[in-house]
């Protein structure tokens, strides 16, 4: 359970106050994740019962915080299934609570898809190219956290690693170098699109969640990103049908350029070493398996 901050339940309940939702029913620790506390929030408003996320950002300062709630908040008027945060009762959307950057957000219906099929990818596909054309005018930006220069200064702390390992990322690095030196499009990206940010009622896609690691970046990112994981075989391979489909949903929106095309296997690998490095740095031992993405980087060559 990936919970970092605690709190009582009368610190909670004052809180709540400035949103006049109503009473707190339930609090419950959400299990899964790796950077935030997340907690269902069940509150009773004369008789309506009604379910939050409350999420209290553990690595973000509160200059980042309007960048996303701006993202949100113009994805959800376009109509995609997200939920943007809710306004307290003097306007705001970002708030404090327990000294740290909090946002209240509504519980989107649906479940976690384990094993998805093709129809999942394809609906996933035409997600993110959805979001790339609804935010193609958002007035907002952020810099990709996870540069080529983090990624160096992340993997110069990994201390027990293989030299064939080393060499492998060192040269998936030099890679992103050159695929951000390209003229390849650019714009405001989820960045982490996996099976456990999505919610499924059967094959329909209710909502997209934790747009926290959201920046700009290649749009092709986003479509490597979300292959790495909805297509991923058991044995670190990938599954051909699960990415025809995602990538046939995508461009059934916007279709890809021939060098978006070419350059998605890099991209692939850029991704799967950026998560291994997230994976290495998430604790001692790590909170998810780095060798999974580095098996797939390697698999990708």
């Amino acid at each position: 359970m990936a919970v970092f901050t605690s709190f009582s339940e009368e610190s909670l309940k004052r809180y709540l106050i400035m949103f006049d939702r109503g009473d707190l029913v339930d609090c419950q620790p959400i299990e899964g994740g790796i950077e935030n506390s997340n907690y269902f929030v069940t509150l009773d408003k004369a008789g309506a019962v009604s379910t939050y996320v409350l999420s209290i950002m553990e690595n973000h300062d509160f200059g980042e915080v309007p960048f996303f709630t701006r993202l949100l908040a113009h994805l959800q008027r376009q109509n995609l299934p997200v939920a943007a945060p809710v306004m307290t009762l003097d306007g705001m959307t970002s708030t404090i609570f327990c000294g740290k950057p909090t946002l209240l957000f509504p519980c989107l219906a649906g479940e976690h898809v384990l094993a998805p099929d093709e129809s999942h990818c394809e609906e996933i596909g035409r997600f993110i190219a959805r979001s790339h054309t609804a935010v193609s005018d958002l007035a907002a930006h952020r810099d990709n956290p996870y540069s080529p220069s983090w990624m160096e200064a992340s993997l110069s702390s990994v201390t027990v690693m293989d030299t064939g390992t080393r060499r492998l990322l060192t040269g998936i690095i030099e890679e992103y170098r050159s695929l951000l030196a390209s003229d390849l499009p650019r714009g405001v990206i989820h960045g982490d699109l996996f099976r456990d940010n999505a919610l499924f009622d059967g094959n329909r896609l209710c909502g997209v969640i934790d747009y926290y690691h959201a920046c700009h970046d290649l749009l092709i990112q986003d479509l490597a990103v979300a292959l790495n994981d909805w297509c991923l075989n058991e044995d670190s391979s990938l599954n051909a049908p699960r990415i025809s489909a995602m990538i046939s949903g995508y461009e059934s929106v916007r279709p890809l350029l021939d060098e978006e095309h070419q350059s998605l296997p890099a991209m692939q690998r850029v991704s799967a070493a950026r998560f291994a490095l997230t994976r290495f740095e998430s604790g001692d031992p790590p909170l998810k398996d780095p060798g999974q993405m580095i098996r797939l980087a390697s698999w990708l060559i």
